[in-house]
């Protein structure tokens, strides 16, 4: 019988020396490396494009080819000094995880392949929910937030139309439309063109002038859209927007929609972190009476990409919107993966969150919001001290804000910060204005980076009033 090629099977310690090697590296550089890409984009492709793949290499050769070109072509978006994005440090537990589930590459969609580990990812579902008070609801491990919100689209439109499962959107007379915060995710809209609803079936509200949504304004809007052809089925508050991380009216939003009796849907997908804090849960007040909720493991909880969760408040949700029966598959418990979410082969993500609540504890997390807490508080502090207005009020780390000593344009600040590779941030708008965006969500992150950040910062409008 013929055998598998020998670079298949793991038989040389000196490739784990490497891997360990190579890892221990980029943990160090997460603190200290520059955080811009080191190549320009034309060094990237031309070192990419001489890679030979008609000739293998030793495995830990591979390893420390495949670690340089993302060493020297990437952002460092995981480095303490990299403020721009909710893309955090992975921690250590939830990376072991994350290669024993590779390892041992379970098959959770079906619980006979897979009862521990289905068994063990379902614990971690029934705790989420449980922080949501959904006692009784259900909730599964997606690619990320935006599937995460497709599934509550889908479930919400099953939920307005029984016919809706045969039919799709031919199952209703008028337009479906959900209603979103103008400074939403606007993965929304690549949902409604996903889904066959079209990109006009996403309602965005106007905002009350600080980033959250005006729930006057979605009465209105969805009792005047009711008169004009179309048919509301949900309303998708959100619980840290992506730009100022602003909270949109929870309560508010809930006695709309339970009037209307139309889906409740909040996107928590970074602020939701904080069910695992129970000395900040009244910063998510209201998201309790959500029929739908998405949080992302990957974005504040440390754990890699990509690890979103939807939460649903009736598990009948989701069998509404995916069930199905095939020769070849098992029926399980009727809770089979296949059968309850939007995949079929699927890794166990669950076990990255696992690992770190085992690890880290809940206490653990406590201690990481504190310190992202503390760290953004101190930011505060600094940015009027130079001339910088703060623009935003949201009581979570993320800080807009811009240049109101010269006035000098956001992005070519950001621009002249990041060209010296040492320190990132971002930029977005924010209700008509052009600010810097800075989040914290590296547990690597102190206050000496904060200093760091500032002293860029000075630097960048000194260098652009010359």
């Amino acid at each position: 019988m013929p055998k598998p090629p020998a670079a298949f099977i793991y038989t040389d310690q000196a490739d784990i020396t490497e891997l360990l090697s190579q890892i221990g590296s980029a943990y160090t550089n997460m603190k200290d490396g520059s955080v811009a890409p080191v190549w320009s984009d034309q060094a990237i492709k031309d070192n990419i494009s001489a890679v030979d793949f008609s000739k293998p290499i030793p495995l830990d050769q591979a390893l420390h080819e495949a670690a340089n070109l993302m060493e020297h072509g990437d952002l460092r978006s995981a480095s303490a000094r990299c403020f721009g994005y909710f893309n955090p440090t992975s921690a250590w537990p939830a990376v072991v995880g994350d290669i024993l589930a590779a390892v041992r590459n379970p098959q959770i969609c079906v619980t006979s392949h897979a009862h521990a580990s289905v068994t063990m990812e379902r614990t971690i579902a029934d705790m989420v929910c449980k922080k949501l008070d959904m006692q009784a609801g259900t909730a599964h491990f997606t690619s990320g937030g935006s599937e995460a919100n497709e599934t509550a689209v889908l479930a919400a439109l099953c939920r307005a139309s029984s016919d809706y499962i045969e039919h799709g959107v031919r199952a209703f007379a008028k337009t479906p439309s959900l209603y979103v915060s103008a400074d939403s995710h606007l993965a929304w809209i690549k949902i409604a063109k996903a889904t066959g609803l079209g990109a006009a079936a996403v309602r965005l509200v106007p905002t009350t002038g600080d980033g959250r949504m005006d729930a006057q304004g979605l009465g209105a809007m969805i009792a005047d859209d009711r008169q004009s052809g179309f048919y509301p089925f949900m309303i998708a508050a959100t619980c840290g927007t992506t730009g100022a991380s602003m909270i949109d009216p929870l309560h508010a939003c809930f006695e709309i929609a339970r009037d209307n009796n139309i889906h409740y849907h909040v996107d928590a997908a970074w602020a939701g972190a904080l069910i695992f804090d129970k000395t900040r849960l009244g910063l998510l007040a209201g998201i309790e009476t959500a029929d739908s909720v998405t949080i992302d493991a990957h974005k504040w909880l440390s754990v890699p990409m990509g690890a979103g969760i939807i939460a649903m408040r009736d598990p009948s949700f989701a069998a509404n919107v995916f069930s199905v029966k095939t020769s070849y598959m098992p029926d399980g418990d009727g809770q089979d993966f296949y059968i309850t979410t939007n995949q079929w082969s699927r890794r166990f993500l669950g076990l990255r969150l696992w690992m770190m609540l085992r690890v880290v504890g809940e206490t653990g997390y406590r201690d990481l919001f504190d310190q992202h807490f503390a760290l953004a508080d101190y930011l505060r502090t600094q940015l009027p001290k130079y001339g910088w207005t703060v623009r935003n009020t949201s009581p979570l780390p993320v800080i807009v804000f811009d240049d109101t000593k010269h006035g000098l344009d956001s992005q070519k600040i950001a621009d002249e910060v990041e060209r010296h590779g040492r320190v990132w941030l971002g930029r977005v708008d924010f209700e008509g204005r052009s600010v810097l965006r800075f989040c914290t969500t590296s547990y690597l992150s102190t206050k000496a980076d904060i200093d760091f950040l500032m002293d860029a910062l000075n630097t960048a409008r000194r260098t652009l009033t010359k």
